[in-house]
């Protein structure tokens, strides 16, 4: 056969497509037979099955993990905003979606990585903040363990100390000291805690090199607070002197007349 091949190959001077196709399955055949290796076409199918329905899950993870975020961002913007009802609202959407697609996440955990790790750290972020406001104290992990891993929770809460720091602008703005003397509080009592923590090069770290500079900002807005007080509080004590020089005046004025 594979003569014949040739011979045709020759006669039209150049071996064909399909000719060039015979001749590699003949020596594929005859190598396998020679070994007496043989592949199982059914094992191969089933591999090939398995990373289609891979493929097709994540990019539902994907998608759905999307959508999961944006409504976990939407919530921060809310709580900042004073909306405390809809935040909640969007983070029981949040939930909604992480636990749809959970199963599919304790089938095969390398889907975590990534679009649904984010969205539980947004969701951490934002849980943690709401409760701040709500209940003025810190949510703890094992009230997120359901959802939430470890290095996904301590990534929201290390997140939330950057909305804690714009919440602390916009109660500056207030002149509300003591809550800016809250979040500062807050914030340097959290530092104090992952200073314990041996946190090697990665995604933690970066944010909580980041903490050091949100204490920072927090303790340079209450010095500012502390000097536009002074300065009011000078103001204050000047003005009754100045009513006085003006009611000497007037008195002087009507003495002489």
């Amino acid at each position: 056969v594979q003569q014949s091949l040739l011979s045709h190959g020759r006669a039209s001077g150049t071996l064909g497509v399909t000719a060039m196709q015979a001749l590699s399955k003949l020596h594929t055949e005859d190598d396998a037979g020679a070994s007496g290796l043989t592949l199982d076409q059914e094992d191969w199918q089933s591999l090939q099955g398995y990373l289609q329905a891979y493929d097709e899950q994540r990019e539902s993870v994907i998608n759905r993990s999307r959508e999961a975020q944006k409504l976990a961002k939407q919530a921060i913007y809310s709580l900042h905003r004073g909306d405390v009802g809809r935040a909640e609202q969007q983070l029981a959407s949040v939930e909604k979606v992480a636990r749809e697609l959970l199963p599919i996440i304790d089938k095969e955990p390398r889907l975590r990585i990534g679009s649904y790790s984010a969205v539980m750290e947004e969701y951490a972020e934002a849980a943690i903040f709401k409760v701040f406001l709500t209940e003025n104290r810190i949510l703890k992990s094992s009230e997120l363990q359901e959802l939430v891993q470890v290095e996904e929770y301590l990534g929201g809460v290390l997140d939330f100390t950057g909305e804690l720091n714009r919440h602390a602008v916009a109660c500056a703005t207030l002149r509300d000291v003591a809550a800016v003397s809250r979040c500062r509080e807050i914030v340097d009592a959290l530092m104090g805690q992952f200073l314990q923590f041996d946190l090697r090069n990665g995604a933690l770290r970066k944010k909580f090199d980041a903490l050091k500079y949100t204490l920072k900002k927090l303790e340079s807005m209450l010095y500012e607070l502390s000097l536009a007080e002074a300065m009011g509080m000078k103001s204050r004590a000047a003005e009754p002197d100045d009513a006085e020089g003006v009611d000497a005046g007037n008195a002087t004025v009507e003495t002489v007349e």
